[in-house]
């Protein structure tokens, strides 16, 4: 059986027969992408001269059908699966890195095929050991991240050290940059260096990549509090936030929005705050979404709505954000803005747990404690909870967790304690920004 993405002859005329419906709709102007190491063609490449190279196995053609798939451009429908049949012809025929790195952006992102972290990494580090440096900075984030492979520091700052050197004929990669600015600023995989760091989100932030001006603007927006001899400067902060956040970089949306919000060495508007706060979760990052719902709890740049506030609160929480899956419990636990349920509530407090927030840990203890998921107090998974909050120094636990000992056998004591000491966070980690497919090395 043919799987996802992989051609047969048959199949191959019937993607051609796809493509041709897109020769009436394109321009002469079409850009024709290229790749690494390789002579641009001409920009009005059309489909069927495409097509009919790949008829002599012309990697190079299968990898350019397979981009204009990925993108929806050049006068095809965007269609993920099709991108990564061409793309493995490509890389299967001509063993091309350019094609390996997009294929692998698939398997990462779980588009036209299923999501495979493993396969990503395995398409990655051959792309990247035929010295491609988007598959080098790809495979980094893989390594860093620790998605498909072990965390690994040291290989991330290896590998994005190579994609971020700029050489004759390439700027570097800007994201490899970016990221390798942060390994420096947070000592990871090597000894912190804000300096580096600086000279890193620079260069990133000079190729226009909206990470390398979100940072910048983080650097400048704290200054000397990061142990760099740099002055704050508000004025370079917004400037840079606001490069990123025009980028579409919601990360700066959300910055911009919080200086607004506090009045941090700027006066405070709240309307300011709300409509960057906005712009960040209409993009779907979920930590604007949740300090989109506190601006309609509290009532602040906005008339107070507690039930738009749940709604907004549910969208975040369902984003996996801790902190807006406490908040939430919350409101069911009170009944603020929608109808009380405790055994809801329980439930999205041991989400927030789950993922090693301590007041969700403190709450979810003393609901347990209390019986109010079943009626009868659950004292082992009770004193667990309490034991994992207190270790936040959370004072509520401290005081809470004699009393709650005092019902317990010591059996029950030491089961729970264990279960504490084999607890393992397993935080949602929020990946916004992604790239389009490369169609070369520029």
């Amino acid at each position: 059986m043919v799987q996802g993405g992989d051609y047969t002859p048959k199949r191959l005329y019937k993607a051609f027969m796809a493509l041709l419906v897109g020769l009436f709709h394109i321009s002469c102007e079409t850009t024709d992408p290229t790749g690494w190491r390789t002579p641009k063609e001409s920009s009005n490449t059309s489909l069927t001269d495409l097509f009919n190279r790949t008829q002599r196995n012309d990697h190079i053609a299968m990898f350019q059908i397979g981009w204009r798939f990925d993108t929806g451009t050049g006068g095809v429908k965007q269609d993920f699966r099709e991108a990564a049949g061409w793309y493995r012809l490509s890389a299967e025929r001509g063993n091309y890195s350019m094609a390996k790195n997009n294929l692998g952006c698939l398997y990462r992102d779980g588009r036209g095929v299923i999501q495979n972290f493993k396969m990503a990494a395995t398409l990655f580090r051959e792309s990247s050991e035929l010295g491609n440096p988007h598959g080098k900075k790809n495979l980094g984030i893989l390594y860093e991240r620790g998605y498909g492979v072990q965390i690994n520091y040291p290989e991330a700052l290896r590998l994005y050290t190579e994609a971020a050197t700029e050489t004759k004929y390439y700027a570097g990669d800007p994201v490899a940059q970016n990221n390798l600015g942060c390994l420096y600023l947070d000592g990871k995989g090597t000894k912190p260096d804000p300096f580096t760091a600086i000279k890193w989100f620079r260069k990133s932030a000079n190729q226009n990549c909206g990470l390398g001006h979100q940072n910048l603007g983080h650097i400048y927006e704290l200054g000397d509090e990061l142990g760099v001899d740099i002055k704050k400067d508000i004025h370079k902060a917004l400037q840079h936030y606001k490069t990123a956040s025009d980028s579409g970089n919601v990360y700066a949306m959300n910055a911009i929005a919080s200086l607004f919000r506090e009045g941090r060495s700027v006066p405070q508007n709240h309307a300011k705050a709300l409509e960057y706060y906005k712009m960040a979760a209409n993009k779907g990052y979920a930590v604007g979404v949740f300090n989109l719902a506190t601006m309609h709890l509290e009532g602040k740049g906005v008339e107070a709505d507690p039930i738009k506030a749940a709604e907004w609160m549910l969208k975040a929480a369902a984003k996996g954000n801790a902190l807006a899956q406490y908040k939430y419990a919350w409101m069911l636990e009170k009944g603020i803005g929608i109808r009380r349920n405790l055994e809801e509530a329980i439930k999205w407090y041991q989400k927030s747990a789950d993922q090693g927030w301590g007041p969700a840990q403190l709450e979810l203890g003393m609901l347990l404690g209390a019986g109010a998921e079943s009626g009868i107090p659950d004292s082992v998974n009770a004193y667990k909870w309490l034991q994992l909050a207190a270790e936040w120094n959370n004072v509520g636990a401290i005081a809470i967790l004699p009393k709650i000992a005092e019902e317990m056998t010591p059996a029950q004591i030491l089961e729970a304690k264990d279960l504490a000491v084999n607890f393992v966070a397993r935080p949602t980690m929020e990946e916004i920004y992604v790239e389009p497919p490369p169609s070369s090395v520029k």
